[in-house]
């Protein structure tokens, strides 16, 4: 395959409460996941008392208690996302430690931490789930307080039975009304720590690029032979005039390779127009192997030449595939 790229061109508010802004978190410390949990209240048995609010009680009393079940059973999942969060967090902060121990921050290094840290946002994500779930049960026994006190008029025993209630209807209101905030502002904390190490991140995958660049400029530019030149380009860039675009053919290019051979290292050669090799020539193949390195091709992969032809009219990059 020969390419010629000289012409390319560029729920309501009151089932989900309002988050709180996602407030600064230290990037050196993952915030520590929470410890709260469901603790259903016990629920007292009642006993009929022959009247419509008696039986009214005893529905809202099977509600109370089905609600109570419902929400116990998300215990489990609730403290499975946070196990995970932990465990992804501390395997995050080891690929960040060893991105600061190094001594350079390299794209492969970036590359791995960033999908630690995307693996944490996939925990963080089903919190704010498992909190979405948690507020529904809130909504429900909100509505249990409510519909509990269209309850008029009954016996004596009804009305001890539904203070009762009441007051058990109030106590696992309460308890889920505290257990959504504190999972908002711990899905709050995680969010900000999110959001401030992908930027740390990204400062360090712009450092490892540079770095990247530097490696490549700093390697010997060997004369390329005239067994290289003579053989077909796999893809030739012309820098026939200013600001030649040529990233995204570049990158389809690479992904075709891979594709045939994911192995493949490719040849960069400068070739100057005129009969010696230009300074310009070898900063044109510089800046194409940098361009490789970011489309995710590995320095060790990529060897940098230069040469000259008195036949050209402009300097052109040639890329061999091998």
């Amino acid at each position: 395959m020969s390419a010629s790229l000289g012409a390319c061109s560029t729920m309501t508010g009151a089932l989900f409460p309002d988050k709180p802004a996602p407030p600064a978190a230290p990037s050196t410390a993952l915030p520590q996941a929470g410890t709260s949990f469901f603790a259903p209240v016990p629920v007292a048995p009642g006993m009929p008392s022959g009247s419509a609010q008696g039986q009214r009680i005893a529905d809202l009393r099977g509600r109370l208690v089905a609600l109570q079940g419902e929400v116990s059973a998300r215990n489990s999942n609730l403290s499975e996302i946070r196990q995970k969060a932990a465990g992804e967090g501390a395997l995050y902060r080891i690929a960040k430690s060893d991105l600061a121990l190094a001594a350079a921050p390299t794209p492969q290094g970036v590359q791995q931490a960033q999908a630690a840290l995307e693996r944490l946002a996939t925990a963080t994500f089903a919190l704010d789930g498992e909190m979405r779930i948690f507020a529904k049960g809130a909504a429900e026994a909100n509505k249990l307080m409510t519909d509990s006190t269209a309850v008029r008029d009954g016996n004596e025993d009804d009305q001890r039975q539904l203070n009762t209630l009441r007051a058990e209807i109030g106590q696992t209101a309460n308890q889920l009304d505290r257990l959504v905030n504190e999972i908002s502002n711990e899905w709050a904390l995680q969010s900000a720590f999110l959001a401030k190490e992908r930027a740390s991140l990204a400062s360090l995958g712009a450092t490892a690029q540079q770095g990247a660049v530097t490696s490549v400029s700093l390697a010997q530019a060997a004369p390329a032979t005239a067994a290289m030149l003579a053989a077909p380009a796999f893809v030739t860039i012309k820098f026939d005039r200013a600001n030649v675009s040529y990233r995204e053919a570049l990158a389809q290019a690479v992904s075709t390779a891979k594709r045939r051979n994911p192995a493949t290292a490719f040849d960069v050669v400068g070739v100057a127009a005129g009969r010696n090799i230009a300074p310009e020539a070898t900063a044109r193949a510089q800046e194409v192997a940098n361009t490789l390195s970011t489309l995710g091709v590995d320095l060790a992969k990529i060897r940098l030449f230069n040469a000259a032809s008195a036949t050209l009219q402009s300097p052109e990059v040639r890329i061999y595939a091998r």
